[in-house]
């Protein structure tokens, strides 16, 4: 699917989670930069590693 993609979790480095983009209601980095917050539409928050411009460029793109 198009405006998806996978993104490591801060909290447990070997597991993943599958994003897409319409789900996204905000993005907040955190203070070093390394990690954001994502805040889903359904209420569901996760950091992830990545800042605000890379899992935006991920999720634009499609990586998965």
């Amino acid at each position: 699917m198009a405006n998806e993609a996978l993104f490591k979790l801060k909290e447990d480095e070997t597991s993943e989670i599958r994003i897409c983009k319409d789900e996204v209601e905000e993005i907040i980095p955190d203070a070093d930069f390394r990690f954001s917050l994502v805040i889903l539409k359904n209420g569901g928050k996760h950091f992830v590693f990545g800042t605000e411009k890379e899992i935006l460029e991920q999720l634009d793109g499609g990586i998965l």
